[in-house]
């Protein structure tokens, strides 16, 4: 691939590719993706930390849409149980990938990425117009987070894989209980 061709779009979603394949995210494994040479590739990150941060912030970014779009006409308990839904859907569908950017330790990340603070902005908001006061904001925040974040650790690794009671009713039945008792937390 020329360097008329190569771009950051390019490299970011090679490197998400070969995450998928669980193929090594090397600078050389990009490249020979791409039919490049691996300095080539210096041009646009320096490192693949740097990558790993452009990872993290395509993977939110594409979440923020898809639920700016799902989340159309919503709120309250119906907004908070769709976007839990959403996250949980969007996050089994590209495990490794996830897996991946949940790994990504926090100081390497960038700091202010817009997709992640839009991604918490939505929750918040969601959230805020069910009267909570702030400190019950932030709790209910967390809550929903954990939830939605073991729910897809348990379920990506196999581990809720029973016939008694489907993974997205028993999602949902969780998420209900936690928003009914959100007053005594």
């Amino acid at each position: 691939m020329t360097s008329r061709t190569l771009n950051t779009h390019k490299i970011v979603q090679t490197a998400m590719h070969l995450i998928e394949q669980q193929t090594p995210l090397t600078f050389s494994n990009i490249s020979r993706e791409l039919g490049t040479h691996s300095q080539a590739l210096y041009n646009y990150f320096p490192d693949v930390t740097a990558l790993s941060a452009s990872i993290d912030e395509a993977y939110n970014a594409k979440l923020v849409t898809r639920l700016q779009q799902q989340l159309l006409g919503l709120a309250g308990e119906k907004a908070v149980l769709k976007f839990a839904s959403v996250c949980r859907q969007y996050a089994l569908e590209r495990f490794k990938i996830t897996q991946f950017v949940l790994a990504i330790p926090r100081e390497l990340l960038n700091d202010g990425s817009s997709s992640s603070q839009d991604l918490k902005n939505i929750l918040k908001q969601i959230l805020s117009s069910m009267g909570l006061n702030d400190g019950l904001l932030l709790n209910a925040m967390r809550l929903i987070r954990n939830l939605i974040i073991g729910e897809i650790v348990n379920v990506g690794r196999g581990w809720f894989t029973t016939e008694t009671v489907e993974e997205t009713v028993s999602f949902q039945q969780m998420l209900l209980v936690a928003l009914h008792h959100l007053d005594e937390l």
